[in-house]
């Protein structure tokens, strides 16, 4: 019996029974419907999570600090490691650590921005112009930082609601004023007290801090919690900065002399698959390094249990998809009795009486998958027009899709779906096989 007598076969016994039949692959579709549908919400999950990480930073990029700054516990453990100096001579070595693009020192100090009468108190990050660009710094407006900048600035998105007005404030009236960052005039100053510094000593005199005209070149785009709420300026020129800064609050012709060693210092990594890597070779030369992965890798591990609690749901439903399949091809041998006798009689092989009964099988599985990965999307459509409401429920921020299919998801359920319509009609098969072609025949 040639391959397509088999499968014009199987398809007419099918066909012949077309309630059994569809009654059948109903359960296939719920039961595949149903897995994808409960996978599909656990890749929503990672999804959404990884686009809120993404808000608060770049994926790609790793934090170095002191390991003594770091461990705030400052365990008997992390006594005992060795201590790396986050130094010129680190950043050189960062620098040369494979799939390593960018290395920035960043130095953090807090003053105060004037607008005409409004006021803004924000802290001043110092970055490498040059390094700037190759980090998750996107622009709303103007430019990044660049070589040959000084009193340049790049604002985060949020600090135009920074501003106030501090008479109004006193006077319990506020609303929030119009504020230009690329154009309207600024200064900057480190003074918090009106302008002044008051001194712990009780001294009534009062050193005015310098004020700086700041020209702005760029404003970032909005959502970073990161960047939305500072400035950031030359690196070189907030060293300057904090000097002067110091010489006037220590009352002193010279400021201190300037700190060695950062307090951090970012790493671009070009591929977030190396950022692991990268930071356990960083962490074995004595630093802490941390990267919003380390957050991801924990909420992958709970989505991945959610997953694997939702997708046992669904195979419950395919489970007794199975037993139809079984029930309906053991049925169907009853039924069919006399006719595999007569196959045996007129000399179809057992071979052949083996693979008609798992084509069958396997074409109500396959059917049962396509239809229900049909019905997945169908179902995905709908959760997903209304995700907005669920993304208020999750405490999101942004519009998300809550689920999503891969491709791969599709291709697995159909291979899925099929492989149990094959398994559920190996023992319909094997009975068919064992069956005596004389008592088959005789059989009413």
């Amino acid at each position: 019996m040639s391959s397509l007598d088999l499968i014009r076969m199987g398809i007419k016994n099918l066909w012949r029974r077309k309630l059994r039949t569809f009654l059948t692959i109903l359960g296939v579709i719920i039961g595949t419907s149903s897995i994808v549908v409960m996978l599909s919400l656990g890749f929503g999950m990672q999804e959404a999570f990884k686009g809120q990480l993404a808000r608060m930073g770049s994926l790609n990029t790793i934090n170095v600090y002191k390991r003594d700054s770091f461990d705030f516990r400052g365990t008997d453990s992390n006594r005992n490691k060795k201590e790396g100096k986050l130094d010129d001579k680190a950043i050189a070595n960062f620098k040369n650590i494979p799939h390593v693009t960018a290395v920035t020192p960043i130095i953090e100090t807090y003053g105060t921005l004037k607008c005409g009468k409004y006021t803004a108190y924000t802290s001043i990050k110092g970055i490498d112009p040059e390094a700037m660009a190759y980090f998750d710094f996107k622009t709303a407006e103007g430019r990044l930082l660049q070589p040959g900048d000084n009193l340049h600035v790049v604002f985060g998105g949020g600090m135009k609601y920074n501003f106030y007005d501090e008479k109004a404030m006193s006077r319990g009236r506020y609303k929030q004023p119009e504020i230009d960052l690329m154009n309207d005039r600024m200064v900057l100053t480190f003074d918090t007290d009106s302008g002044y510094i008051s001194f712990p000593d009780g001294n009534s005199n009062r050193t005015k801090n310098k004020e700086y005209n700041i020209k702005a070149v760029g404003v970032l785009e909005e959502g970073n919690f990161e960047t939305d709420w500072g400035i950031y300026l030359p690196i070189e020129t907030v060293k300057k900065l904090i000097k002067e800064k110091e010489k006037v609050e220590n009352n002193t012709k010279q400021g201190k002399k300037a700190k060695q060693e950062y307090e951090r210092i970012m790493i671009r990594v070009d591929d977030i698959k190396y950022v692991e890597e990268i930071q356990g070779k960083i962490k074995n030369e004595g630093y802490e390094a941390y990267s919003l992965n380390d957050m991801l890798e924990e909420l992958n591990k709970i989505t991945g249990i959610i997953q694997a609690v939702l997708g046992g749901i669904g195979a419950v439903s395919l489970l007794v998809a199975a037993i139809g399949i079984t029930n309906t091809m053991v049925m169907s041998i009853y039924e069919r009795t006399k006719e595999i006798g007569i196959m045996k009689v007129i000399g179809a092989s057992l071979k052949d009486i083996k693979k008609l009964f798992l084509f069958e099988s396997a074409i109500i599985g396959l059917l049962g998958g396509t239809m229900g990965v049909i019905f997945s999307f169908l179902l995905s459509f709908i959760v997903n027009r209304f995700s907005m409401q669920f993304s208020n429920f999750l405490g999101l921020m942004e519009e998300t899709n809550i689920s999503i299919i891969p491709i791969w998801l599709i291709f697995a359920a159909l291979g899925f779906s099929t492989l149990i319509g094959l398994i559920s009609g190996y023992y319909p098969a094997r009975r068919a096989m064992n069956l005596s072609a004389l008592e088959a025949i005789r059989t009413e």
